[in-house]
């Protein structure tokens, strides 16, 4: 799981065109089995004995990498996100400290995850190309929809916060990939910017509050003086403490949106990462679902197993009846990729979130949990063949534990009321998450390796095309949504937010592990492509940077319009250059 491969291959396997025996070459050349996938694509293309069958097994890895991408999703958005929330909660840490580390890792779990799978493979290219591609995705087209959409005023000091982090942060990846090789300084210099991005939103974030507070003594004194003293309640002068720092002036009053952003959005921009998950938004539990035993046994045994069967249903179900009814075409065609992930995922992840019924408290399925994800992870992470004493197999081992483990929890537990220990499967959660969304991205990686050497076609521009739109499309249709609900000021932000934490977290973590591991510098290509996606990332920065001040910081249709131009232009320059037309 964690191989690292050589980044200078003797024979690369893009030469794979120059050569008439491809089947020969391909179990031949050690660069066309160095993605980390499950399944050698390449083989699965060329060495099927009926040449018909290219065209169709180039369509089913096109619907492959489809399943893929929402596999990625469901897995940090549903599952990944909530053992987050609940580890932030258990550890004690504040709704500051929260957002910008433990959720901020779950919002960019996707792209840093890609990022870790492509420089691990010696891809470095294809990680820059899909952070920088997404960023330029994010800041031009989303951005650009949303305010086309819903013309709104934007939060000035987040946004100018964000917009000049974000600038030094592409200057910097900039800077250290011209100069082709990556040391461990820079990995960590990566990460420190980040750390040093959290300060100054933390600290602007106290500072902010203690000029609200003092304002709102002065207030209450100017009042008294007055000789009309009104009772405020106390849930409402809360909200006030908490809301938006983007008040033009501390002691006026805020803007009425500002309210309904809290804490942790404030810090990190809201991404759609964390939605509640499909099915289960209702708190009410089915009425005919038993609570479990409160007195002697007066059902049938058959009677309890099929309300525990129900129960695991209902816990499966990617999405109710009511729920679909109401969703757009585009979220329909999303639910229905998900889904088959999303029961997988669920049969090995355990789900603990205050936001659904029980807490995510189901005992058939937890128990089941318990039997079947330790076996599972001791495959996954390559220790499947590893025997104990010689004679008994870890897998089968840890697979008796786990059941035992499993009854224990079956006999001794209520299946309405969850357990006082429930919060501990959260941690499980989040290593099971962890472990999935690592081989989903090597298996995307795998994938965009096999379209790359058919179609010769470079890392960067696979990286910001089809990874960066992979992982980018459900933010986007999660944005457009909230901008039409009137809150467009979330995704907005986000837009600015959150590729800036993905492109310091995805490069500085994953070069942290891989030169850690290597012991040396990593060389990386720098390219005329990554030149121009430099350039136009920093464009459609500045464009933002300089429209929004000058519009008096209201985002509109023009601006729309203007970033759509940029994204179109830069595009077309991109496949001009890997078409060697430019």
């Amino acid at each position: 799981m964690l191989k690292l491969i050589k980044f200078t291959p003797e024979v690369e396997c893009r030469s794979l065109s120059e050569v008439e025996d491809k089947c020969l070459f391909i179990q031949h050349t050690e660069d066309c089995s160095n993605a980390e996938g499950l399944i050698n694509y390449l083989s699965f293309l060329y060495c099927n004995s009926d040449a018909s069958l290219f065209t169709g097994g180039i369509f089913l890895l096109s619907i492959w990498i489809l399943f893929l991408f929402s596999g990625l999703a469901t897995a940090a958005n549903n599952l990944f996100c909530p053992a987050l929330q609940v580890m932030a909660e258990k550890m004690k840490m504040s709704d500051n400290v929260a957002g910008v580390t433990l959720l901020a890792l779950g919002n960019g779990a996707p792209d840093i995850f890609s990022s870790l799978a492509g420089i691990r493979q010696g891809r470095a290219e294809l990680a820059f190309g899909e952070l920088f591609g997404a960023g330029i995705f994010c800041t031009t087209i989303i951005a650009g929809s949303i305010s086309f959409i819903k013309p709104f005023p934007v939060m000035q000091r987040p946004f100018l916060r964000d917009c000049v982090f974000y600038l030094a942060a592409v200057y910097f990846v900039f800077w250290v990939f011209y100069h082709r090789y990556v040391h461990l300084g820079h990995a960590i210099g990566f990460i420190a910017l980040y750390i040093f991005y959290v300060l100054v939103v933390i600290v602007g974030r106290l500072l902010n509050s203690r000029n609200r507070n003092i304002c709102g003594v002065e207030n209450q004194t100017a009042i008294s003086e007055n000789g009309s003293i009104e009772t405020t309640d106390e849930n409402e002068t809360g909200v006030i403490n908490a809301s938006n720092e983007d008040s033009n002036d501390n002691c006026e009053p805020s803007n009425p949106d500002s309210l309904l952003v809290n804490d942790t959005e404030e810090l990190i921009p809201h991404s759609p990462s964390c939605p509640e998950i499909p099915g289960t938004e209702s708190d009410e539990v089915p009425s005919n679902i038993d609570s479990g035993f409160h007195g002697p046994q007066t059902v049938s045994l058959w009677s309890n197993l099929k309300e525990e069967l129900l129960d695991l249903k209902t816990n499966l179900q990617p999405f109710s009846t009511e729920e679909w009814i109401g969703m757009r075409w585009f979220t329909r065609v999303l639910s229905v990729l998900e889904a088959p992930f999303y029961i997988i995922l669920r049969l090995s992840i355990p789900l603990v979130s205050k936001d659904h019924p029980r807490q995510g408290w189901c005992r058939s399925l937890t128990c089941l949990q318990l039997a079947v994800t330790p076996t599972w992870i001791v495959w996954a992470i390559g220790y499947g063949n590893v025997v104990i004493a010689k004679f008994l197999p870890l897998p089968l081992m840890i697979f008796i534990i786990g059941v035992s483990l499993g009854l224990l929890l079956a006999i001794f537990s209520n299946r309405k009321k969850p357990p006082k220990g429930h919060w501990i499967f959260s941690f499980l959660a989040f290593a099971v998450s962890v472990i999935w969304i690592d081989l989903i991205a090597n298996e995307i990686m795998a994938v965009l390796f096999t379209f790359g050497v058919v179609f010769q076609l470079s890392d960067a521009i696979l990286g910001l095309t089809i990874l960066a739109w992979g992982n980018s499309v459900g933010d986007f249709a999660a944005d457009i949504s909230m901008a039409r609900q009137n809150a467009p000021r979330m995704g907005f932000s986000a837009c600015f937010g959150a590729p800036l934490l993905n492109t310091l977290l995805g490069l500085g973590i994953s070069f942290s592990i891989v030169c850690s591991q290597v012991g040396e510098s990593i060389p990386v290509a720098f390219t005329k492509l990554s030149l121009i996606m430099s350039v136009f990332l920093a464009l459609s920065l500045v464009t933002v940077f300089i429209y929004l001040p000058i519009n008096g910081f209201r985002a509109n249709k023009w601006l729309g319009i203007v970033q759509f131009g940029v994204y179109s232009i830069f595009v077309t320059m991109a496949i001009l250059i890997e078409l060697e037309l430019l």
